[in-house]
């Protein structure tokens, strides 16, 4: 498995510490849509893939994600500075991987 970087933007936050990995997996048999917060970040889940994602930095007294679920949706709270998302291999995924066309208004 690669080494996940924390890196976003073009800023590198490989000093802050990994507070939490949370590995979510899709069991349906269509399209899930995971939605990163607090930023509204959507990434696309096909039946059978596995995202892992990761808290990075304080997230206080408590626990660093908050999870939330829809039939055709989850939602990943990540409470402590900022999270990201990365395929089962390791691989930082971006905002809108794998979306479907018409999913949002662009």
């Amino acid at each position: 498995m690669k080494e996940e970087r924390a890196e976003t933007g073009g800023w590198d936050f490989s000093a802050l510490e990994v507070t939490g990995r949370m590995p979510l997996t899709n069991r349906g048999e269509g399209l899930l849509e995971l939605t990163l917060e607090p930023l509204g970040e959507d990434y696309w889940m096909r039946p059978g893939e596995t995202f892992i994602v990761t808290s990075y930095g304080d997230y206080g007294s408590g626990h660093p994600f908050e999870v939330q679920y829809w039939p055709d949706s989850v939602s990943v709270w990540c409470t402590s500075w900022f999270g990201t998302v990365s395929d089962d291999e390791g691989n930082q995924l971006s905002c809108g991987h794998q979306r479907p066309d018409g999913a949002y208004p662009r």
